[in-house]
Order: structure tokens, then sequence, then C-alpha cells
């Protein structure tokens, strides 16, 4: 019984700890809408225009060598020990 006030007592102070330090993000604060009226009556800033990525132009491809070249009997056959 003890342990369990005491685990509920830390996970509370816990939760208070971590309820406080959210609350002072200024993140936070406009969501849950506790801006200072200063703050509140400013107009919002205009949203940046974000472009969609585009992909890089396609090359044309090269052929890197030919089927000949893997079973040509000539580079099969100049290969010494």
């Amino acid at each position: 019984m003890t342990n369990f006030f005491l685990g509920l007592i830390a996970g509370c102070i816990i939760a208070g700890v971590v309820t406080i330090s959210a609350a002072r993000n200024p993140v936070v604060q406009s969501r849950l809408g506790l801006l200072p009226a200063a703050q509140a009556a400013a107009p919002p800033l205009p949203m940046a225009r974000i472009e969609p990525p585009r992909c890089p132009e396609q090359r044309a491809e090269t052929p890197v060598g030919k089927p000949e070249m893997l079973f040509s009997r000539s580079r099969l056959w100049s290969i010494k020990p």
C-alpha cells in the first residue's frame, strides 16, 4: 500500500512538471489559446508557399557494355594463372 501511495505521488509530480513545462512552450500555448492580449491582437503572419518537390530530370541510359563481353572466347582464353 505504501509503494502504491509513493508511486502515485511520484507520478503526479512528474505529470505536473511535464504539464507546466509543456504549457511554457509557445507552440503549445498557441494551440491551447493561451496567448497574451498583445500577441492575440497582432495579425497572423502570411504562410510561405511550399512548392512540391520536383524529380530530377531523367538522363538517357547509356549502355555500359555488350552481352558478348561476358562470354567472348578471346576474354576467356586470355586469362593466365
